[in-house]
């Protein structure tokens, strides 16, 4: 299963330049008046950009001047408003791309960017006011959303010349567990009582490991060996890996639900399996890559080492002091800064600057992707590694006085990283203007 390096809109086959060995997809011309993959993936983008601006404003605010749901609306801004939406785009372009069909249609893009911003932002207000009828209306919104991206999926797979389950496999497992997540979040937003467990250690599990999770380590199989002009090393090992996956996502929402510590430990071991699955296929795609090696590559490989270190780290607190030190306790900063800044923030970026470039290069030929700069690029990488680890390492060994220092490194990784990606933005911006 293999997408190109950089995927163009039909009729491109989408194994034009899967590498030797691999079985080429065949290729469809476009039906007219369809969308292009570019304007899909474009308009989910931008407005997922637009997002995660405001989340960003929000988290600034709230650090300046601190107030009771500012930090709740940044995080929520983020990631419901801003990663999420960066799934629903680059997922359904890399599905098209795979299955070598047409996009969803204009009235089912539509109805998903429609349905999901205004879900996001009806929910950003509704839970500051204390208004549970908007919260439901908010949430009700958000699953219209989700149940059109099903659809499309589904859609794109039925109109399909090749039979490709792994295509979308991966993607709806992702969109169930978030719609599990979701209704979870709505019951801890409106207050209802759930006197079995710890909901929102389920709704954590469910939303970041189930939605973001399911949908980054699906990708990768693809999305992994396309950036490094390899193949899927071990191909077999990606159903092994989707079972762990799943079933530790399973075994970790209702291992907290319902107060069962040994399954909540069993959902973290199991998780830890899939990762190194996952990262047997990253390491041979990576060692096989021709050299040099782009940014967004590295990115992608130094993110998933922060996602086995931060399910060891979790193994290690859930075993020793129980599941919950995992997510509540002594071991959640550590945990939470290689999951979410590591593993979840550093995924993301590397795949805006690939799929960025991608996006300005399929609206201006003249425009070649950004060449690796072998230096920069290994220095850039070697600060972001230093600052998630430092973090990682100064909040798991309390009282070292070394948190200022390793703050400062990680905001610095962020902010080099930040600047490129405002450049290329400001480039799609002028350049690819996707309409849908």
């Amino acid at each position: 299963m293999s997408v190109p390096v950089a995927a163009s809109d039909p009729p491109t086959s989408s194994a034009e330049t899967a590498g030797p060995g691999r079985r080429r997809c065949k290729s469809r011309p476009q039906t007219p008046g369809a969308l292009r993959p570019s304007d899909v993936i474009g308009a989910f983008f931008l407005a997922a950009i637009a997002m995660l601006v405001a989340g960003v404003a929000a988290a600034v605010v709230d650090a300046i001047d601190p107030w009771p749901w500012g930090r709740w609306l940044a995080l929520h801004l983020i990631f419901v408003g801003g990663i999420s939406q960066l799934v629903l785009g680059a997922s359904q372009f890399f599905a098209g791309a795979f299955l070598a069909t047409d996009p969803p249609g204009r009235g089912w893009i539509r109805a998903q960017l429609v349905a999901w911003n205004a879900g996001a932002v009806l929910l950003a207000i509704a839970v500051p006011v204390r208004s549970d009828a908007l919260v439901d209306f908010a949430v009700a919104a958000l699953l219209i959303g989700l149940a059109c991206y099903g659809w499309s999926l589904l859609s794109m797979q039925r109109g399909s010349l090749q039979r490709a389950p792994w295509a979308v496999r991966w993607y709806l497992a992702a969109a169930f567990c978030l719609a599990l997540g979701i209704t979870a979040g709505t019951m801890l937003a409106t207050g209802a009582a759930w006197p079995h467990g710890n909901l929102l250690s389920a709704h954590m599990a469910l939303n970041v490991g189930g939605w973001f999770g399911a949908a980054i380590v699906g990708t990768l199989h693809t999305f992994f060996p396309s950036l490094t002009r390899s193949t899927l090393a071990r191909p077999r090992l990606q159903a092994p890996t989707f079972a762990a996956w799943i079933a530790g996502i399973a075994a970790l929402a209702v291992g907290y639900g319902w107060l069962i510590d040994p399954l909540a430990v069993a959902g973290w071991i199991a998780l830890t399996i899939a990762a190194a699955a996952l990262s047997v296929n990253i390491a041979l795609s990576l060692r096989s890559a021709p050299r040099p090696v782009t940014l967004p590559a590295r990115m992608l490989a130094l993110a998933q080492a922060f996602l086995v270190a931060g399910l060891l780290v979790a193994c290690v607190g859930a075993i020793s002091n129980g599941p919950a030190d995992a997510l509540a306790g002594s071991f959640r900063p550590a945990v939470g800064t290689l999951l979410v800044a590591g593993w979840v923030g550093v995924t993301v970026l590397g795949s805006l600057f690939h799929l960025l470039s991608v996006l300005v290069r399929v609206r201006d030929l003249r425009t070649p992707l950004p060449a690796p700069r072998p230096r920069l690029d290994a220095a850039t990488a070697v600060v972001v590694a230093l600052g998630v680890l430092g973090v990682a390492a100064t909040r798991l060994a309390e009282g070292t006085g070394l948190d200022g220092l390793a703050s400062a490194v990680l905001l610095v990784a962020y902010a080099m990283l930040a600047m490129r990606l405002v450049r290329l933005i400001a480039r799609v911006l002028t350049v690819a203007r996707p309409i849908v």
